[in-house]
């Protein structure tokens, strides 16, 4: 395949269509995480983003980034990312 995407020199068309269909991103969803009773964290919302859902025997789980302030120095959050319960995420207002 050359550089310009043809395989015999030629440019492709811009309204070629693709080969397959390209998916759309999964939206992302800001939500508010409540870590109690999961870690040794002060029960205390924390903000996050969903990344994405899946089901489990237990209901459904979120892949969520959150951050976690520093208790110390200022400049020391902490950034997690983890499957948690839907349970312990609320939608962000």
């Amino acid at each position: 395949m050359n550089s310009n995407g043809s395989i015999d020199g030629r440019p492709l068309a811009a309204a070629d269509p693709y080969a397959i269909e390209v998916p759309q991103p999964p939206p992302v969803y800001h939500v508010w995480v409540n870590l109690s009773n999961l870690t040794t964290q002060v029960a205390q919302e924390y903000p996050g983003l969903v990344l994405g859902w899946r089901r489990t025997s237990d209901g459904y789980e979120a892949q969520v980034v959150y951050v976690v302030p520093s208790r110390t120095q200022r400049h020391s959050d902490a950034s997690q990312i983890a499957w948690l319960p839907a349970s312990k995420l609320k939608p962000r207002q």
